[in-house]
């Protein structure tokens, strides 16, 4: 897939791809969220997944690598991206797609400042500046005690985004340390390996409903849309410049407002929409700078971060 491309461009492209197949996956994710409890959708779109999964992998030959799903690495990513799953669906039933979405838009901000703060990186005050805009940008779309967070449980949803942020960046920088030799189809059901079990233990703590065909159909839609999601956001993150191809999971934000509208008639207010632009605009700066600062150590020159 995309081996014809340079790994920038072909990194681009996957993200992009990503962003709207998640769009559409998490659309149906919470039409699907309307019938079912959030373990219920994520064991049963699990199932799905790995059925899918598996037959790619035997149809490509690689069946034989399945036992790479014993890589730590992969295991800790798995267990960290089903984190992320379970948290991030049970906001979406709660808060509109455009506001959650929105939020998960924070995760470039994020990486920075966990480099920061745990990896030693140095960051100068410009970046310092872009992560504290983006989240000030947070507050516009969240509106602590405004007419959007009086919604039933908006905040807490909201809480549970920005949970889902900081499993993502953590997700992402951990992606970029797994070794080429394990293929990208292998991690991506380890994701839904380890989703099945979250959803597992969390389904002892939720009452199924009973089965119906409309969510049937919204959850297998939804597996199939984001197992070849989770698929091209781990090719875009591997043998990249990050800092190149991140900007790019931004358009996320126009399809979830378009299909927040169409699905669900959510239409973000000013403030969110403004709160919207301030993320996004505070995060393509930030991968600006980076860009600028990987440059100038590449000719020896030491950057004002």
């Amino acid at each position: 897939m995309f081996q014809q491309f340079s790994p920038n461009t072909r990194g681009m492209l996957a993200m992009m791809g990503s962003s709207i197949l998640f769009a559409f996956s998490d659309s149906l994710s919470k039409l699907a969220s309307l019938h079912w409890s959030v373990a219920q959708l994520l064991f049963i779109r699990s199932i799905f997944a790995i059925l899918m999964l598996v037959s790619v992998l035997h149809w490509t030959g690689e069946g034989r690598k399945i036992t790479l799903l014993a890589n730590p690495l992969v295991i800790f990513r798995s267990v960290i991206e089903a984190c992320v799953a379970l948290l991030f669906v049970s906001a979406l039933a709660m808060m509109p797609l455009a506001d959650l979405t929105t939020i998960l838009m924070l995760t470039p901000l994020v990486i920075t400042a966990v480099a920061t703060l745990f990896l030693g990186e140095q960051v100068g005050w410009r970046r310092w500046s872009a992560i504290v805009v983006g989240f000030f940008g947070l507050l516009m779309v969240v509106q602590p005690g405004g007419s959007a967070s009086e919604a039933p449980n908006y905040l807490f949803a909201a809480s549970l985004g920005l949970l889902s942020v900081f499993g993502v960046a953590l997700r992402d920088i951990i992606t970029r340390k797994i070794s080429t030799t394990v293929p990208s189809l292998v991690i991506t059901l380890g994701t839904a390996c380890a989703t099945l079990v979250g959803s597992g233990i969390l389904g002892w703590f939720e009452p199924w409903r009973p089965f119906s065909w409309p969510p049937t159909f919204e959850v297998a839609g939804a597996a199939a849309i984001v197992t070849l999601g989770n698929l091209l956001v781990i090719i875009s993150c591997r043998g990249v410049d990050l800092s190149v191809v991140a900007p790019f999971r931004y358009t996320a934000v126009l399809w979830a407002i378009g299909l927040g509208y169409v699905a669900f008639g959510d239409v973000p207010n000013a403030l969110s929409m403004a709160g919207m632009g301030v993320i996004v605009a505070s995060g393509i700066y930030l991968m600006h700078r980076e860009r600028v600062r990987q440059q100038a150590l590449s000719t020896k020159v030491e950057p004002h971060a």
